[in-house]
C-alpha cells in the first residue's frame, strides 16, 4: 500500500528493532532509524541489485521523493544507472564550481596586477633609479590603458592599440621600452599558467622605425683634442667646475661616477681612486659586492689637481659638491654645459672622454685588455676578470701616466 504523508510523519521505530523499511511502491522505501527518516530506490541494474539515496524527510518530502523515483525510473528505462549518473552529475556541479572560482580570479588577474607581481619578483635585483622609472612608466603608460583588462582575456589588438596610442604621443623610445615590459609580464604570466600563449605580436609593424642611436659625441683627433685642451684652461667659470674639466680627461672614467667623487675614495700615497660599487652602474646585487670596486690609478697631473682642489673642497665629502651645498654632487649637467659654452656643443661631452682615451690608447698599441680594464667595462668571464684585476694594473698605471703625458703634449702644440 502506497505511504501517506501523515504515516511518513508519525512513522517510528519499534523499540524491538533498530530500524524499518516502509515501501511506498515501485522501489521507493522510507528508511526509519534513531538518527531520522531516509528515503531509498531499490533497484536492480546489470544484475545487481542497488540502493539509490534520494534524500531525507522532511527536507525531501513524499511527493518529492515520489518525483526522484520517477526519473530514475527513466534513467533505467534508457538504460542508465541512476547512481552513476548521480556521481557524474554531482562531479559536473563541482567542476562548474571550480571554473567559476577561477573566472572570478581570473576577472582580479588584471593585466596591473600581475605586473604589479612581476614588478615586485624583479625589484631586488635593479638599482633603485631603475626599479622607480620602470614602475613609473608602467603606471603612467600602461595601466591607464590596458591595466583593468584581466590577462586572460587580453588580446594583441589591444596590446597593439595601447602602444600605438604611446607612439602617436611622439614618444617613441618610451613605446618600445613600455613594449619589451609588456611581453616581459606577459612571458610571466605564461610561465605561472595564468595564460596559455602571448598574446602580443611583433612590434615592427606596430611602432615606427626608430633612429639610430647617435653615437656620444667625442673628439678623437689630436688637433682638436689639443684645441679644447686649450679652451678648457682659459675657461672663466668657478674654481670647482675648471678643476672637474680640466681633471676629467686623465682618469677615462664615467662622468656619473667622476662627479658623485668623495674625498675619502682617494689615496694620494698610493696614487689610486677606489670607486665603491654604489657609485658604479651595476644592479643593486652587485652594488652590494666589494668585489665591484674599481681602482683607477692617478697620474701626476691628477694628483695635482686634486690637491689644488682640497684646499677648496676637502672639509666637505664631495670632491665637486653642489653650488647650492656639500649635501649632494654637482649636477650632471654642470661639465657639459660649461664645454657647450666654449662653442663644443654636439662636438664633446664629459663623457666622451673615455672614447677619445680609448680610441687613441688602441691607434698607439697599449694592451686591449689594460684599456678596457682602465674603462671599468664588465669582463662576463670571471676567471679573466679576476685576472685583470691582478694583472693589468701596473700596465694601467705606466698607460695612464703616458696618456696624461700626451694629453700635456697635443695641449702645448699650438
Amino acid at each position: 500500500m502506497p505511504l501517506t504523508d501523515v504515516k511518513v510523519k508519525t512513522a517510528k521505530v519499534p523499540s524491538t528493532k533498530n530500524q524499518i523499511k516502509l515501501s511506498d511502491g515501485g522501489g521507493l522505501q522510507l528508511w526509519v532509524n534513531k538518527n531520522g527518516k531516509y528515503w531509498r530506490l531499490a533497484y536492480r541494474f546489470a544484475g545487481k541489485q542497488k540502493v539509490l539515496a534520494l534524500g531525507v524527510y522532511p527536507q525531501v518530502s513524499l511527493k518529492s521523493a515520489r518525483l526522484k523515483r520517477d526519473k530514475a525510473k527513466s534513467l533505467l528505462d534508457d538504460n542508465i544507472d541512476p547512481a552513476q549518473q548521480k556521481k557524474a552529475n554531482k562531479q559536473a556541479a563541482i567542476e562548474e564550481t571550480q571554473k567559476k572560482k577561477l573566472e572570478d580570479e581570473g576577472e582580479k588577474n588584471t593585466l596591473e596586477v600581475v605586473a604589479r607581481h612581476w614588478f615586485e619578483l624583479h625589484r631586488s635585483g635593479w638599482a633603485p633609479s631603475h626599479a622607480i622609472k620602470t614602475i613609473g612608466r608602467l603606471e603612467r603608460h600602461l595601466f591607464p590603458a590596458i591595466g583593468s583588462t584581466p590577462i586572460a582575456k587580453l588580446q594583441k589588438h589591444q596590446v597593439a592599440k595601447a602602444l600605438e596610442k604611446i607612439s602617436s604621443r611622439g614618444t617613441l623610445d618610451i613605446a618600445q621600452r613600455i613594449a619589451q615590459l609588456t611581453r616581459n609580464i606577459l612571458v610571466y604570466a605564461m610561465d605561472t599558467g595564468l595564460i596559455d600563449s602571448i598574446p602580443m605580436g611583433s612590434t615592427k609593424n606596430i611602432l615606427p622605425a626608430g633612429r639610430k642611436q647617435k653615437p656620444m659625441p667625442s673628439l678623437t683627433a689630436p688637433k682638436d683634442i689639443g684645441k679644447l685642451l686649450r679652451a678648457i684652461d682659459g675657461y672663466r667659470g668657478t674654481f670647482t667646475v675648471c678643476c672637474a674639466l680640466k681633471l676629467l680627461p686623465y682618469l677615462a672614467v664615467r662622468a656619473g661616477e667622476f662627479r658623485r667623487a668623495e674625498w675619502g675614495e682617494f689615496d694620494f700615497k698610493k696614487k689610486t681612486w677606489t670607486i665603491p660599487a654604489a657609485h658604479r652602474k651595476l644592479k643593486l646585487q652587485a652594488q652590494q659586492d666589494d668585489r665591484n670596486v674599481h681602482q683607477v690609478p692617478l697620474c701626476r697631473q691628477s694628483i695635482s689637481i686634486l690637491k689644488g682642489l682640497y684646499e677648496f673642497t676637502g672639509s666637505g665629502v664631495h670632491v665637486f659638491p653642489s653650488s647650492r651645498g656639500d649635501a649632494r654632487p654637482m649636477s650632471e649637467n654642470t661639465i657639459n654645459t660649461a664645454l657647450h659654452a666654449m662653442g663644443y656643443k654636439g662636438l664633446m661631452v664629459g663623457h666622451g672622454w673615455r672614447s677619445s682615451f680609448s680610441t687613441m690608447m688602441n691607434q698607439q698599441g697599449f694592451n686591449p685588455d689594460a684599456i678596457e680594464r682602465q674603462l671599468a667595462h664588465t669582463e662576463n668571464n670571471a676567471v679573466r676578470a679576476a685576472y685583470n684585476r691582478a694583472d693589468y694594473m701596473e700596465k694601467r698605471i705606466k698607460m695612464m701616466q703616458c696618456w696624461a703625458d700626451y694629453l700635456d703634449k697635443l695641449k702645448a702644440e699650438i
